[in-house]
């Protein structure tokens, strides 16, 4: 069943149940304002008992059936002696179920309770009402007079009104299934659109297609339609990222594939000719060069790897010591250059970052600090506690940064001038920004005063308590 057919079902059911109760409800109401009528006139008549019931006795034979009325109805009469015999009168005194005392009647004939008696009596099929009021004057019972009215009259108005009401529920159902159609069909049109919005784009591919939201800005169409909206410009620009990142790595994979198929051709050619063979030491160094270009290669693919995982990294949060994880990350560069040092300043303290994500981003600017750094030189890693959270510095002293790379230090396969000198690939600052991007902190690059770079990752710590810095932050 449809969402359509399914609303459109609940809303017609909810009409129609209305419908029906509220004609219930009402021919429950008519009907005992009819009864309630049909007491308060025989009640009226308890003033008047002695005098009807004389005038009942006194009817000729022949006009017996048709001598006293109530409301156009015959009403009958009945008296009840004071030892308790009940003799008949009017129609229908002559019934032999009518003369039969019920259980209050003897009460009241026993003198426990005192009238006037209401109930409902079947006689011969026929509901009737009947009224039962004790005679006054002397003490003690005196005898009773029963007053016996047919509510056929009432029951044949009650049925006029039950069809009626069953006439109009009926009108009233086939309007609300008419009603609930039309108002799912109407409240689903804007649902409507929206599938024929994302079939388009499934079919055409176009993220770049937008839906335009229909009715109030306000209501839940049109935000379902803003978050589908939000949800396309997300994966637009996913998938440009994708196409960028897949263009820039074959463009940058296409220059150490280049060398490495030109330096294999040579060493082949060498193998294969006689007259062409290399000098031992010219072979050696061939070889160097080939295993230096697989080493960079090797080091290109997992940053591209690792750049193209993203936020998709699935690590979770954990309680770390940054202190060990700065170690951690250094003592992964020691083999980059054992002729450069790597100091490490600050006390420890617990954060809750992704160990793995962040050890990867300061080893890369580890890394990228101890590769521009002279022979002997010295590389400071500082970490500390500030009042906006955890703040990892690394220092080196290397020729610097250029003031035109700086605005484009941190994007995918840029190099600046120094950097193109060197191996590379220009992915490992753009992972140490996904990183800081991932843990909701920031990375900046900018000149040491005295020489070199300083870069400066920070992460924001909720409970973070400032501590007192290094010394080392001061230092030139």
């Amino acid at each position: 069943m449809t969402l359509r057919a399914r609303l459109a079902l609940l809303t017609s059911a909810a009409v129609a149940l209305a419908v029906v109760a509220a004609s219930i409800t009402a021919w429950l109401l008519i009907r005992t304002s009819l009864l309630d009528e049909i007491d308060q006139r025989l009640l009226a008549r308890v003033p008047d008992l002695e005098q009807i019931q004389q005038q009942a006795s006194e009817l000729p034979e022949g006009t017996r059936r048709s001598g006293l009325f109530l409301a156009n109805d015959p009403l009958g009469v009945q008296t009840i002696t004071p030892d308790g015999q009940v003799e008949p009168g009017l129609p229908p005194g002559n019934e032999a179920t009518a003369l039969v005392l019920d259980e209050e009647e003897q009460r009241m004939v026993d003198g426990e309770i005192d009238g006037p008696l209401l109930r409902n009596l079947e006689i011969d099929g026929a509901d009737h009402r009947v009224m039962t009021a004790a005679l006054s004057g002397g003490d003690g019972f005196n005898g009773a007079v029963r007053l016996v009215q047919q509510l056929e009259g009432v029951e044949n108005t009650l049925t006029r009104i039950a069809w009626l009401l069953a006439g109009i529920t009926g009108v009233g159902v086939a309007a609300a299934a008419a009603l609930g159609w039309t108002t799912a069909r109407t409240g689903l049109r804007p649902i409507d659109k929206l599938v024929d919005a994302a079939e388009q784009v499934a079919t055409t591919k176009d993220l770049a297609h937008r839906i335009d939201p229909p009715g109030n800005s306000r209501d839940e169409v049109a935000r379902l339609a803003g978050s589908v909206n939000a949800m396309l410009a997300a994966l637009d620009d996913a998938r440009t990222q994708q196409r960028q990142l897949i263009e820039d790595a074959g463009h940058e994979l296409r220059t150490p594939l280049t060398t490495l198929r030109n330096d294999l051709g040579v060493l082949l050619r060498s193998e294969q000719h006689s007259d062409r063979r290399l000098e031992p030491s010219d072979r050696a160094g061939l070889l160097r060069d080939l295993e230096d270009e697989a080493a960079a290669l090797s080091v290109m693919v997992g940053e591209i790897v690792e750049l193209a995982r993203g936020g998709t990294e699935p690590e979770p949060p954990l309680e770390t010591d940054l202190r060990a994880l700065v170690e951690r990350a250094v003592a992964r560069t020691r083999r980059v250059d054992p002729a450069v040092s790597v100091a490490v300043a600050g006390r420890p303290f617990e954060a809750v970052v992704r160990p793995g994500v962040l050890e990867r981003a300061v080893a890369n600017l580890v890394r990228n600090a101890v590769q521009v750094s002279p022979p002997g030189g010295v590389v400071d890693v500082l970490l500390d506690e500030t009042g906006a959270g955890a703040r990892i510095r690394v220092l080196d002293r290397g020729p610097g940064i250029a003031a035109p790379d700086l605005p484009r230090i941190f994007d995918r396969f840029y190099r600046g001038q120094a950097a193109r000198e060197r191996h590379g690939s220009g992915l490992g600052l753009a992972i140490v920004a996904q990183a800081a991007e991932l843990h909701g902190g920031s990375v900046t690059a900018g000149r040491r005063k005295g020489g070199g770079a300083a870069f400066t990752l920070r992460l924001p710590l909720p409970d973070a308590e400032p501590a007192i810095l290094s010394p080392l932050l001061d230092r030139p």
